[in-house]
């Protein structure tokens, strides 16, 4: 396990960089117009799992090996993390938690498979 630690600890920087970004944008996006509740629940599915399938994809192109592992590694502490947020706010686990921790763990799976299967580019 300590082989993938420098490339998880990356990936994790990575998603909570992306999450940050992404939800002051898009905050900033909704005080200026009038966004439906259906569209900020969508947004808040979109946000975590692209930002878990970017954070898989940076883990796996530093260590260049088992992408599928890396990716559950990444969705199941992602998972973990919004799991227990959820338990605590609404004591309960409920429906949109479910699909975010589900779209999570998938589209970490796959942006680990994808980034084993893509070149390395750079240096």
């Amino acid at each position: 396990m300590q082989f993938y630690k420098k490339g998880v600890i990356a990936g994790l920087l990575s998603l909570l960089r992306f999450v940050i970004t992404s939800t002051i944008l898009f905050g900033t996006i909704m005080t200026l117009t009038d966004v439906p509740d259906e569209i900020i629940r969508i947004a808040g599915i979109l946000i975590l799992s692209v930002g878990c399938y970017i954070a898989s994809y940076v883990s796996t192109q530093i260590i260049r090996n088992n992408g599928l592992l890396q990716g559950l590694i990444i969705g199941d502490i992602a998972s973990s993390v919004l799991l227990v947020i959820c338990l605590i706010v609404n004591r309960a686990l409920t429906i949109s938690c479910f699909e975010k921790i589900v779209c999570c763990t998938l589209l970490s799976m796959i942006g680990g498979i994808k980034g084993i299967n893509t070149r390395k580019t750079g240096k």
